[in-house]
């Protein structure tokens, strides 16, 4: 039992001298500390990254047709040469006519080359400037020189024949419709981004695509071509009858040689408070030849005629200006001191034709004060 215990003691103390550390014969080594640094904890599931939006292929037809209609109408506008014809037709009040029935309102037809011009303008507001609507107005302006076939409202000009009317710009025979200007006013006045493409035709060996707005954007365009509809005043305090539009759209022709040739504008609606007052409008642009040569010349036998200060006079009463004299119909109103020219008088003394701010007529003598030196340059109507 005794050598028991001493096997036990001699085991302890083998092992104690097992975890004692023996000092080396050499220098002593320096200790290396090992610092680890903990890695960030990875999270189960990845942050979620919003997805960045798409254009929608809408808006990218709306983007390209901007753009292309944008060109189109810049391109055409720069047109140095060109046929234009615009057309007004419409039925009922509102929109100009006289009656339900369908008319044309203005029909215009030129031969545009740079300044030079040749056209013919027939329109039922010639009336107020003392224009037969039926005859209408026929002009050319070439070399900077203008020519009009007569009867006008201008001395001398009382033949249906062609008069050299000289280099000095007349007024009444500037022509009504540029196109850089018709290009530019409906170019403005629409969003073009709203327009869809549409059916296809062919128009002078081009192919052209229709792009067609909404109805809304009817009326705004219709005002800035100069044919708004004026609704009839109501019958009680003169307020503006509401218009309402049912069915209209803008319809642009856009080329394969990314030129327009055709701009129209169509309307049909009612008036809200009258649902029976209903009325129709057609404004129908058209463009030949453009960019090509066009020739325009001067009348052949033309009459030259010496254009001296025009005679004038003073209102000294207000009164009406009617379209014949007598009983002829109301175009406008002359106001007490307003000038006026004069351009021709009834053989009795009793009627003027003049040419006033609100229209050219007839107004009978008793309304202005014309002196004898003056009235014997008036021509006598015959």
């Amino acid at each position: 039992m005794h050598q028991r215990y001493l096997v036990l003691i001699a085991g302890a103390f083998a092992l104690l001298m097992m975890a004692v550390p023996v000092p080396a014969s050499g220098p002593a080594l320096a200790q290396t500390i090992v610092t680890v640094t903990p890695s960030p904890a990875v999270p189960l599931l990845a942050p979620v990254v919003p997805a960045q939006p798409t254009a929608s292929p809408l808006a990218a037809l709306a983007r390209e047709t901007q753009r292309l209609l944008t060109a189109g109408l810049e391109r055409t506008a720069a047109a140095s040469a060109y046929r234009l014809s615009v057309v007004v037709r419409a039925a009922g009040t509102v929109a100009g006519a006289r009656g339900a029935r369908e008319e044309v309102l203005t029909s215009y037809e030129g031969d545009h080359n740079g300044p030079d011009v040749s056209y013919v303008l027939r329109s039922s507001d010639l009336i107020r400037q003392g224009v037969d609507p039926a005859t209408g107005i026929s002009a050319v302006i070439v070399g900077g020189t203008t020519y009009g076939r007569g009867p006008l409202p201008i001395h001398g000009v009382t033949e249906p024949v062609w008069y050299n009317l000289g280099s000095e710009p007349v007024v009444l025979l500037q022509p009504r419709y540029r196109l850089d200007e018709l290009v530019r006013r409906v170019g403005d006045a629409l969003d073009l981004a709203t327009l869809t493409p549409g059916r296809t035709e062919a128009i002078e060996a081009q192919r052209c695509t229709a792009y067609q707005s909404g109805k809304d954007a009817v009326q705004p365009v219709l005002t800035a071509l100069g044919r708004p509809l004026t609704p009839p005043r109501a019958s009680t305090g003169g307020a503006l009858l509401d218009v309402r539009i049912d069915r209209g759209a803008v319809i642009l022709w856009h080329c394969s040689d990314g030129l327009l040739r055709r701009i129209q504008v169509v309307a049909a609606g009612s008036v809200r408070q009258q649902p029976s007052n209903v009325f129709a409008s057609n404004v129908t642009i058209e463009l030949r030849g453009i960019n090509r040569r066009i020739a325009i010349s001067a009348p052949q036998e033309a009459q030259a005629i010496q254009r001296a200060p025009e005679p004038g006079a003073v209102a000294v009463r207000a009164g009406p200006i009617r379209s014949m004299r007598g009983a002829g119909g109301v175009l406008g109103q002359l106001n007490v001191q307003e000038a006026v020219i004069l351009i021709e008088r009834s053989a009795d003394q009793r009627w003027y034709r003049v040419r006033a701010s609100a229209a050219t007529g007839w107004v009978g003598a008793a309304l202005l004060t014309v002196p004898p030196a003056v009235a014997r340059q008036v021509p006598v109507v015959p």
